[in-house]
């Protein structure tokens, strides 16, 4: 966490809004990324992209992804992964560990498996055709 809080400091200096996202992988590399914005919104990625593509260029397992987001005034706030980012870590698996917000305090972590996030994911209905362990 420490990491991605650490890229938005440096990366953005100002006391505007940004994000950033760190990935744990399976050799212990921690990779960083955030996303640039766009003139249309409809293109803009999210801030895990980089990292993620990261974890596929150098053939790493991601183990865990926390995404923070910085707000005006310095209070940073923890992002659960958006739905097309569930989608793309579960393919390293139902034990990656996502930061989400406490439900009493959005600046405080609170780690989940992507199981316990997804208890009802729609590839539990294909067993056999799941190598990478998600029904488990």
């Amino acid at each position: 966490m420490a990491a991605c809080k650490d890229l938005i400091d440096s990366r953005f200096p100002d006391d505007e809004g940004h994000g950033a996202a760190a990935m744990l992988l399976g050799d212990g590399t921690i990779l960083t990324g955030t996303a640039p914005n766009a003139v249309n919104p409809c293109v803009e990625v999210c801030h895990e992209i980089e990292p993620y593509c990261g974890a596929h260029r150098l053939n790493q397992r991601i183990v865990a992804s926390v995404c923070l987001h910085r707000q005006p005034g310095g209070r940073t706030v923890v992002l659960s992964p958006c739905g097309v980012c569930r989608e793309r870590l579960a393919v390293h698996g139902p034990d990656v560990l996502v930061a989400v917000a406490d439900p009493s305090d959005a600046t405080v972590v609170v780690w989940k498996s992507l199981r316990d996030v997804l208890p009802d994911y729609w590839m539990t209905a294909f067993p056999d055709e799941i190598d990478a362990g998600w029904v488990g």
